[in-house]
C-alpha cells in the first residue's frame, strides 16, 4: 500500500508542476485506515473549505486553484490535525483513525515541513507533561529550564531549515509559534502552580525579567487565532492576569468575571474575542462547585461582550438544559431505545438502583477516552448502574468499532425521535445525570471527567 501511495504522489507532482505553469494547482489527498466517517473535512480558520468523500478504498483526493498559503486543519470524525499548505504543494496523508496523531504519515511535495510540525506537536505534549514536576523550582531555575528547551527546539528547527530549500516566511513564523508558545504558556501558569506545589499563601513575587518575552507578543495575531498553541497561551496569559487581580483587589474576587473583562480589554479581533469568551464561560459552567451552572452576573457579562449570536444561543441552551433536570426531584420520564429497537422508559430501567446516566457523542470525546473512563468508574463503583445514551453513533458502530465494542451493549441506548429527553439536550453537550435508588436526581448536570464525580459517587453508594 505504501508503494501505491508513493506512486500516486509522484503522479501528483508531475500533474502539479504541469498545472502550475498555467495557474497554481494544490493537491490534497490520502487514505484513512479504519475510517470513522465517510469523509475528510479541510478547514481554514475553523471555516470549512471542502468536504472530501472517501471512495470504496477509503481514499480521497482534491485539487484547488490558487489556494492561499497558510495553516489549515483536516478533520476526520472527532480528531483533527494541522497541515501547512503552500500553493505548489501536493500533499498526501495516510493515517489510522484508531491512533490518529501517532500514525500520520505525509508524502508528496510539502510533506517534510508537515512531518516536522507533527513531530514538534507530539514532542510539545510530552515535554509539557514532564515540566509539571519543576513548578517547585524558584523562578530563576524554572526560567533556565524553559530557556534550555527553547534553545534545543530552535537548534532542531535550524538543522531542519539547513536541509530544506525555500522555507517560506509564513512557515517559519508558524514553526516559531509552535516552538515558543507552549513554553511561554508554562511561564504564565508558573505562579499558580508554584503556589499550589509549595502550599504558599500568596503568589510568588516575580522579577520583571520573568515575563520579558511578552514584549514581543501580539495578542491579536490574525493568522494564529485558530492555532491551539497560540490560543492556549493567550488564555493562560489572561488567567494569570485575572488570578493576580483577585489577589491584589478584594473587590475583584470573581475569577471568571475578571477573565471575561481581560478578554474584552486585550483582544480586539472580534472572532477571536468571541471564541475566547465562549471558551471561558463554558469552562466556568463545567467547573461549578455542584451541579453545572453559570451564575447570572457571569452570563450577563458574556451576553454583553459576545457579538456572535450562535455562541450566545449555545450558551443559553446549555444553561437552560442544566435547569431542566432539577436536583432532589424525580427524574422526568423519557423514552429510550435498546439495541434491539425496543422502546422503554428510562425509569423502568433504573428503578430502585443508584444510577449514572451518561449522554455521549463522539463529536465531543474520543471513543478511547469514553470506554476507558466508563471501565474505570464501573470497576470503582460496582454497585452503581451505568447507563449510556449515545446521541450520534449507531448501534452498528458500537458493535464493531474497536473501542466502542468494549462497552456493554445491554447498557447502551439511543433516543427515539419523540423522546422527551430532547427537551434538556438542546445544546447537544455530553452530560451525566446521577439518580439515587429513591428515584430522585442527585445531580442534574455533571460530566464524565469532572473532578468532583468520584466524591459524588462515593456519597451515592452510601445512600
Amino acid at each position: 500500500m505504501k508503494y501505491l501511495i508513493h506512486i500516486i504522489a509522484i503522479l501528483l507532482l508531475i500533474s502539479c508542476n504541469t498545472a502550475n505553469n498555467k495557474g497554481y494547482l494544490t493537491y490534497f489527498g490520502g487514505e484513512i485506515i479504519n475510517p470513522k466517517d465517510s469523509f475528510v473535512v479541510l478547514l481554514k480558520d475553523d471555516k470549512i473549505i471542502d468536504t472530501l468523500q472517501l471512495d470504496n478504498r477509503n481514499r480521497f483526493i482534491a485539487n484547488y486553484k490558487n489556494l492561499n498559503e497558510g495553516l489549515y486543519t483536516f478533520k476526520h470524525g472527532i480528531e483533527f490535525q494541522y497541515i501547512y499548505i503552500e500553493p505548489t504543494d501536493s500533499i498526501l496523508i495516510r493515517l489510522n483513525s484508531w491512533d490518529f496523531d501517532e500514525s500520520i504519515v505525509f508524502s508528496g511535495n510539502g510533506s517534510s515541513k508537515n512531518e516536522f510540525l507533527i513531530n514538534l506537536f507530539l514532542q510539545n505534549e510530552k515535554e509539557e507533561r514532564a515540566m509539571y514536576q519543576y513548578f517547585t523550582l524558584n523562578e530563576v531555575e524554572f526560567s533556565k529550564k524553559i530557556d534550555s528547551l527553547l534553545l534545543e527546539r530552535q537548534s532542531i528547527f535550524n538543522e531542519f531549515t539547513s536541509t530544506e530549500e525555500n522555507i517560506s516566511e509564513g512557515f517559519q513564523k508558524l514553526t516559531e509559534s509552535a516552538i515558543n508558545f507552549p513554553l511561554y504558556r508554562l511561564k504564565e501558569i508558573y505562579p499558580y502552580y508554584h503556589k499550589k506545589a509549595l502550599n504558599l499563601d500568596t503568589f510568588p513575587d516575580l522579577n520583571n525579567d520573568f515575563y520579558k518575552f511578552r514584549n514581543n507578543i501580539n495578542f491579536n495575531e490574525e493568522d494564529l487565532i485558530s492555532f491551539y498553541p497560540y490560543q492556549n497561551y493567550v488564555v493562560s496569559y489572561l488567567y494569570n492576569l485575572s488570578y493576580q487581580l483577585t489577589e491584589r483587589d478584594s473587590t475583584k474576587n470573581n475569577l471568571t468575571i475578571n477573565i471575561l473583562n481581560a478578554i474584552d480589554d486585550n483582544i480586539q479581533l472580534a472572532e477571536f474575542k468571541n471564541t475566547l469568551l465562549k471558551r471561558v464561560v463554558v469552562n466556568d459552567f463545567l467547573k461549578s462547585e455542584s451541579s453545572c451552572t453559570i451564575h447570572q452576573p457571569t452570563l450577563n457579562l458574556f451576553l454583553e461582550k459576545c457579538t456572535n449570536e450562535e455562541y450566545k444561543t449555545q450558551v443559553k441552551n446549555l444553561v437552560n438544559d442544566s435547569k431542566a433536570v432539577e436536583t432532589n426531584k424525580p427524574l422526568i420520564s423519557f423514552d429510550i431505545q435498546t439495541s434491539n429497537d425496543e422502546i422503554t422508559d428510562i425509569n423502568n430501567v433504573i428503578k430502585n438502583k443508584n444510577t449514572v446516566i451518561y449522554f455521549w457523542t463522539t463529536e465531543f470525546m474520543s471513543t478511547e477516552y469514553l470506554v476507558n473512563r466508563i471501565k474505570y468508574l464501573k470497576n470503582k463503583f460496582p454497585t452503581i448502574l451505568f447507563i449510556g445514551i449515545n446521541m450520534q453513533t449507531t448501534f452498528k458502530e458500537i458493535k464493531t468499532e474497536p473501542h466502542l465494542k468494549k462497552l456493554d451493549i445491554q447498557q447502551q441506548y439511543k433516543l427515539p425521535k419523540t423522546s422527551a429527553a430532547y427537551s434538556f439536550l438542546t445544546s447537544y453537550y455530553p452530560r451525566v445525570i446521577i439518580v439515587g435508588k429513591d428515584g430522585l436526581v442527585k445531580n442534574g448536570f455533571t460530566y464524565l471527567d469532572s473532578k468532583k464525580l468520584n466524591s459524588e459517587l462515593v456519597k451515592l453508594e452510601l445512600n
